[in-house]
């Protein structure tokens, strides 16, 4: 009981003395308070990032080459779906199927949009592992005879007919200026598969995406799966070699399509994620650092001001460790008020980036590891002038002016 009321004495003397000052303690705090908000928000937008490339990238396997058709000194590529067949003779790729892609007007009688229809195989469902909400995917029978049939988009169903989860297979919708029926509505997916954002686009079989909507117009890419992430790169040099051979390019001639292995592409941004977190991180712990400096200055002008003060209560009986542990508590105090004011300020802040649409997430860690990197910081930079303090001879002390 005794010593849990010297605690609160030495509290209320230690509150008091920085409330005489209460400026000066403001200011002192300030370096504190941002540096705590700096690390929690830090780690929010890594933690977003993250999410958000997971989500970009949540549909795309690890083995996943994505290979683009774009115009080599004004050349157009060469790229096309007569390249599959060698593609699937590969002993490395597991998989291969084409993406025809554009923005077509999406209509009903009621209302219309612009979508992006996608023109593919019958494999895509399997590759892109889509699942439906009712109906199905389109048949091999629908590509070879080029029916005009088409599946649906979360994000399509709902802003077109009003949900997902109508009754609307079988009816008709416009892709363009023809009509197709509708066989499938696919579930909410999220993220996107290579160009493709699956949930805002209209699927339907290649042949039928070519004759009726898109034409030359279409941009074309090919998704392939190597056979697994062991042998990605036999795969690359293999699909070069082919598509190379298959284009009819000489040694000379540079390629006219460009390979991007995904697993690399997804590695490589989670990486620059982690990056962007750790310098951003980093500034905050300067931050505190510099916080945490101003607290021993400030606390070393205390000692100075307080010297007399200090040699009258060592005069009569004040050991050392009560001063050093008085002059601590007010360290303390400075980096808890600054703490607390500091997770206070990154609560506001985070929610004025969700309401900007930044990509932040909260993680409850974030608060602990403020909490130890600025206690620490603050103890760290407290202790100095405290033990100063304590050291003080109380003769000494008693004749400073």
């Amino acid at each position: 009981m005794i010593e849990n009321n010297f605690f609160v004495q030495l509290f209320v003397l230690s509150w008091n003395s920085l409330k005489a000052n209460s400026f000066r303690s403001f200011l002192t705090t300030l370096g504190i308070i941002i540096g705590a908000a700096t690390i929690i928000i830090v780690v929010a937008l890594g933690e977003g990032a993250k999410k958000d490339i997971e989500a970009q990238y949540s549909n795309m396997s690890v083995t996943t080459i994505l290979i683009n058709a774009p115009s080599t000194a004004g050349i157009p590529s060469k790229l096309s779906i007569d390249d599959i067949p060698a593609i699937r003779e590969i002993s490395t790729v597991s998989e291969a199927v084409p993406m025809l892609t554009g923005k077509v007007n999406v209509a009903i009688s009621q209302s219309s949009s612009s979508f992006s229809v996608v023109g593919t195989y019958p494999e895509f469902a399997d590759v892109a592992s889509l699942s439906f909400s009712s109906g199905r995917f389109f048949s091999q029978e629908d590509e070879e005879n080029h029916h005009k049939v088409c599946v649906l988009g979360a994000t399509v169903a709902e802003e077109i007919f009003g949900g997902p989860d109508l009754n609307i297979i079988g009816e008709t919708i416009i892709l363009g200026k023809k009509e197709f029926e509708i066989v499938g509505i696919i579930e909410y997916k999220g993220g996107a598969f290579g160009p493709v954002t699956i949930d805002e686009s209209v699927f339907t079989p290649y042949s039928s995406g070519y004759r009726y909507v898109l034409g030359k117009n279409g941009k074309f890419s090919l998704n392939v799966n190597a056979t697994n992430v062991d042998v990605l790169s036999q795969a690359m040099e293999a699909l070069t070699g082919v598509l190379r051979e298959s284009h009819g390019l000489g040694p000379s001639n540079p390629d006219d399509f460009r390979l991007r292995d995904m697993g690399a592409t997804v590695a490589s941004a989670q990486n620059s994620s982690r990056t962007m977190a750790f310098l951003l991180g980093s500034v905050g712990f300067i931050v505190l650092l510099v916080g945490g400096i101003g607290i021993m200055n400030i606390m070393y002008v205390t000692v100075s001001e307080r010297t007399k003060e200090i040699g009258i209560r060592k005069a009569i009986g004040a050991k050392d460790s009560y001063i050093l542990t008085q002059f601590l508590f007010e360290a303390f105090i400075l980096t808890g008020v600054g703490f607390i004011a500091g997770v206070l300020i990154s609560i506001v802040i985070y929610y004025i980036f969700l309401a900007l649409a930044f990509k932040v997430v909260f993680v409850w860690w974030s608060i602990p590891l403020s909490f130890i990197i600025t206690f620490s910081v603050g103890m760290f930079f407290g202790f100095s002038p405290a033990k100063k303090a304590a050291s003080l001879d109380p003769i000494d002390a008693l004749r400073y002016e």
